[in-house]
């Protein structure tokens, strides 16, 4: 489960961990709709000791791949943004592991944004979450809740984006235990790299870079 994965080696791109935030590559194996909002030419590569992700989005179509141990998975999707405030996105996981997914972003305003994705089938895997906006950019509080319909299990997560200078992100998530990551994000508008520690992992760092042809 992706959620279990993330409890243990979040990304150090802090949009990826709440389907309402992603954009562009990132939304890969996070929410495919982020795909569709303003899309471009970009990729992402993420490092633990125990989970590699890599993804890469061109125009509205995205391509990833997420190993884990001896666990290979492979995700394509596409994403689009309609009139208005949503976007909407579609992906198939194949691999060790397959699942069709929808997801959904709604953009209410400057300050507020919903989202959601679902696995397709009669035991449903769903993410619903949002994203605030305190200060323009400066602030972004995070919340999201996941329900796994096969364990019938339920939990959340929450955390925050700190944008202090341009081109730097303060970064912090934690699930209702304690299992918190801190982590910072330095770059420029189209290359970035990330870092992201992991208080109760017992291999504590995650890393990342992000290259993209389209400045944000």
């Amino acid at each position: 489960m992706l959620f279990i994965l993330f409890a243990f080696t979040a990304s150090p791109f802090n949009e990826a961990n709440f389907v309402a935030l992603p954009n562009r590559s990132i939304s890969v194996f996070s929410n495919p709709a982020g795909i569709g909002k303003s899309p471009g030419a970009e990729l992402f590569f993420t490092y633990h000791p125990e989970i590699v992700n890599s993804g890469i989005t061109i125009g509205n179509l995205g391509f990833g791949i997420s190993k884990a141990d001896s666990i290979t998975n492979y995700e394509i999707g596409a994403g689009i943004k309609l009139p208005g405030v949503f976007s909407v996105g579609y992906s198939r996981q194949f691999g060790d592991k397959s699942e069709n997914i929808c997801g959904v972003i709604c953009d209410l305003n400057q300050y507020l944004s919903l989202g959601y994705k679902t696995t397709l089938g009669r035991k449903k895997y769903m993410q619903a979450g949002a994203g605030v906006r305190i200060l323009g950019s400066f602030l972004t509080l995070t919340g999201e809740m996941t329900y796994e319909g096969i364990e019938d299990f339920s939990d959340y997560c929450f955390g925050c984006i700190i944008s202090p200078a341009n081109g730097v992100k303060i970064n912090f998530l934690s699930t209702p235990d304690w299992d918190w990551h801190i982590g910072i994000v330095l770059g420029t508008t189209k290359i970035k790299f990330g870092l992201m520690y992991a208080y109760k992992a017992e291999k504590k760092f995650t890393g990342g870079i992000l290259v993209s042809a389209q400045g944000y």
